[in-house]
C-alpha cells in the first residue's frame, strides 16, 4: 500500500509588522525561477491552482495541511506547504527560497501551486495531482498490468524467503476480471483494502459468483497506487503477494480498479488469479 509524502516547511524571517506587498503573480515568478535553478534542467514551471490557494487560506485561519486540503476538496497525491513571514521584494523571497526550499521547489513530481497571502504571511502550497486512469481505460490498463506480471513470470524470483523459477505467462480471463471489478468497488464504496468483502466474502466466493469454475484461486489487492506500474512494483515487494505472482498453478488473472475520491487512499485494485477445474 503506497504512504504519500507529507512535507511541510515552515521558516519565519525577522519580525515586520509590514505587510507583504509582493502578489500572487511575483510571488509565483520567483518561485518559478527558483524552481528552475534547483530542479532539472528542463523542469516544468508551477501552475497556479484555485482551490490549492483556497486551501492556504483554510491554513490561514488555523487548518493543518491535509484539512485544509480536504476543506478545499483537493485532492494530492504528495504536497507540500511553505509559509513565510516578513516583508520581501523579488530579491529577498528569491533568495529565502533558494536558500531554504530548493529541494522542495526543484522537486519535479510536485507540478501545481497555491498561493495565499495575508497580512505579513505567505502561503505557499505544492502538490502532486491525485490523477487517476479513467473508467474508459480499464481495458488498457488491465492489458498493462498483465504485461507486467507475465514479465516478472519469466524469469527466476525470490518472494521473502521462497524461490521461483520462470513460468508460464497468464492469459486475461472475463469472469475473473468480473470478479476483480465487483470487489474493487466494493473496497472503493467502503475505503478500505481487504480480501473480506463486505459481506464476508472470500476471493473464492466472489470467483464463482462470477461463473468462474476453479480449481486454484488466488487475489491480490492493493490502494492507493496510481497506474499499472506501482501497483505491480509494490505487489511484487511483498513477498505474499508477490508469491501469487509467481504461483505457476495460476494460469489466468482478472485485473480491476475502482477510484472513491473522497476516500484515504482514492484507488482500489484487485486482481484475482485462477485455473479451472
Amino acid at each position: 500500500m503506497k504512504t504519500r509524502d507529507l512535507i511541510i516547511a515552515v521558516l519565519l524571517t525577522a519580525a515586520s509588522s509590514v505587510a507583504s506587498a509582493m502578489n500572487r503573480a511575483d510571488i509565483l515568478k520567483n518561485a518559478n525561477a527558483v524552481r528552475r535553478d534547483c530542479g532539472a534542467r528542463n523542469i516544468a514551471p508551477l501552475i497556479l491552482n484555485e482551490a490549492l490557494s483556497k486551501a492556504g487560506e483554510y491554513m490561514q485561519r488555523g487548518a493543518d495541511l491535509e484539512a485544509a486540503l480536504k476543506r478545499a476538496e483537493y485532492r494530492a497525491d504528495r504536497s507540500a506547504v511553505i509559509r513565510l513571514g516578513g516583508r520581501f521584494d523579488d530579491k529577498s523571497l528569491s533568495n529565502l527560497l533558494r536558500n531554504h526550499y530548493c529541494d522542495v521547489l526543484g522537486d519535479a513530481a510536485l507540478t501545481v501551486a497555491g498561493i495565499y497571502s495575508e497580512g505579513k504571511y505567505i502561503w505557499l502550497l505544492l502538490a502532486k495531482p491525485f490523477v487517476v486512469p479513467p473508467a474508459r481505460d480499464a481495458a488498457k490498463v488491465a492489458n498493462e498490468v498483465l504485461l507486467l506480471v507475465n514479465e516478472a513470470r519469466s524469469k527466476p524470483r525470490r518472494c521473502g524467503s521462497e524461490r521461483f523459477g520462470a513460468t508460464n505467462p497468464l492469459t486475461l480471463n472475463d469472469k475473473l476480471t468480473l470478479a476483480a471489478l465487483k470487489h474493487s468497488q466494493d473496497m472503493a464504496k467502503r475505503g478500505n483494502a481487504s480480501h473480506e468483502g463486505s459481506d464476508g466474502s472470500s476471493p473464492g466466493d466472489r470467483a464463482t459468483r462470477a461463473g468462474y469454475i476453479w480449481r486454484d484461486v488466488g487475489e491480490n489487492v492493493a490502494a492507493g497506487q496510481l497506474n499499472a506500474d506501482e501497483v505491480v512494483r509494490g505487489w511484487l515487494s511483498s513477498p505474499h503477494h508477490c508469491a501469487n505472482i509467481m504461483a505457476p498453478e495460476f494460469v489466468e488473472l482478472g485485473v480491476a480498479f475502482a477510484v472513491n475520491p473522497t476516500s484515504k487512499q482514492g484507488i482500489y485494485w484487485t486482481q484475482v488469479f485462477g485455473r479451472t477445474r
